[in-house]
């Protein structure tokens, strides 16, 4: 499927409302599930991998501003979401930041740096709280209906 030139599968499950900036700048795997108003900012790039589940209300953020520039002008860096990662509700993600393969955010965090794989990271800004026991996953968000449209 080709959404306003972004590169989204047909087995990757969009809910309603979402929003996109630079659709042309954002890639998507097989099997993800966004979830409902989500922000997604492509602007400097921003790929999502494959089984990838979106809680609702998630941010991903590719360009901000530079606070300490006098113009005030627009940096950033492209975010990369890797395989199985989940994405708890209102989450945010910060420009050029790595979520690691198969990393959790909690709810409501807010990350700043990269996320290691398999890591369970949590609060602001987001900080390790646990590991995900196991290192292969086999699921995808998509399947036995987990989410409604």
């Amino acid at each position: 499927m080709n959404l306003m030139g972004a590169k989204i599968p047909k087995s990757t499950a969009v809910y309603g409302g979402n929003e996109y900036r630079n659709p042309k700048g954002l890639t998507i795997g097989t099997n993800t599930a966004l979830g409902h108003r989500a922000i997604l900012d492509a602007r400097m790039g921003l790929e999502i991998g494959n089984n990838v589940c979106f809680g609702t209300e998630v941010m991903i953020w590719s360009l901000h501003h530079d606070y300490n520039d006098i113009g005030f002008k627009g940096v950033g860096g492209k975010v990369t979401i890797c395989n199985y990662v989940w994405l708890g509700s209102r989450c945010i993600i910060l420009p050029g930041v790595t979520i690691g393969e198969g990393a959790v955010v909690a709810a409501g965090a807010v990350v700043t740096k990269d996320v290691e794989p398999y890591t369970v990271v949590g609060g602001i800004p987001a900080k390790k709280i646990a590991l995900r026991e196991r290192k292969e996953y086999n699921y995808s968000p998509n399947a036995d209906r987990l989410h409604f449209v």
